[in-house]
């Protein structure tokens, strides 16, 4: 069957309409251009601003924001200001670095560029698993390192204990103090100073105290008031003729006692007490 040349013509226009039309979607998916970038998470990223209004200041921080930026550097070139701003995409989504950047004097940012960008997961997601590779699994050291590394700590360890121990001094043993002399006892160390008169001036009066309190017993309390036991020793039979004697000896250099008048008001007193008769066995 012979074709129409009537219809030959508008077949060959649809053909060469749609030919024109797929030629031109092409060109324009060549030539197209996205003012956005892909940038991964969590990756600090680097844009250059140059801007000839007010300073620019990095808005105050706000908790779960979507981008962290600061501004690295400011320089000036042509009376404009060149700021080098670092900024890291926390999520996914499209940003502008504009949306983060306000004046240092609070006017408005006419005439400051846009620059957008897009947090991509993906790319984040690709840089993890190449750290992940990269990182070892483990480290070997050879050359007996811990058998070395425990030997040399027991050496450490012996050498300090010698440190330490080595050398040390004995704990010196303290004797337990000697009890105190009894009366008796002082009683016949000054009658042994009086017989051979080296008894000076302390030795004196300490005998003076040590018969004042031997003579006051039976007398007055212990608790008494010196001046109550003196005159009680003075008024006392048995007593008063001795302290007579002694305070003469002491207080009077013309007085005639003797050292044997004293040593005999001391012997009865440096004897030691009589130990008290053993219980007879029972029968």
């Amino acid at each position: 069957m012979a074709a129409d040349p009537a219809r030959s013509p508008w077949r060959v226009r649809l053909i060469a309409v749609a030919a024109l039309l797929l030629l031109g979607a092409g060109l324009w998916w060549l030539l197209r251009t996205d003012d956005s970038l892909n940038v991964p998470l969590g990756v600090e990223q680097a844009a250059i601003v140059t801007y000839g209004g007010p300073s620019l200041m990095v808005k105050p921080f706000k908790w779960g924001v979507g981008v962290n930026l600061r501004i690295a550097q400011v320089s000036e070139r042509d009376g404009l200001r060149v700021y080098d701003i670092r900024y890291l995409a926390n999520r996914a989504g499209t940003f502008d670095l504009r949306d983060y950047l306000a004046s240092e004097d609070g006017r408005p940012l006419d005439g400051l560029p846009s620059f957008r960008f897009t947090g991509d997961p993906k790319l984040s997601k690709d840089l993890e698993s190449r750290i992940r590779e990269t990182e070892p699994a483990g480290v070997e050291i050879g050359g007996y390192y811990t058998a070395t590394m425990a030997a040399l700590g027991v050496a450490w360890l012996g050498w300090l204990l010698l440190l330490i121990f080595y050398g040390r001094p004995k704990p010196v043993v303290v004797a337990p103090p000697s009890p105190p002399p009894t009366l008796a006892e002082q009683f016949q160390a000054l009658l042994t100073q009086v017989e051979a008169g080296t008894l000076d001036a302390a030795g004196a009066a300490r005998l003076e105290m040590l018969l004042l309190r031997a003579w006051r017993e039976g007398l007055v309390p212990a608790d008494a008031p010196m001046a109550r036991a003196l005159a009680a020793v003075a008024a006392g039979e048995r007593t008063r003729d001795g302290l007579r004697t002694l305070q003469h000896w002491l207080h009077r250099r013309e007085a005639t006692v003797t050292r044997e008048e004293i040593a005999a008001l001391i012997r009865p007193l440096a004897q030691p007490p009589a130990a008290a008769p053993l219980p007879a066995p029972a029968p």
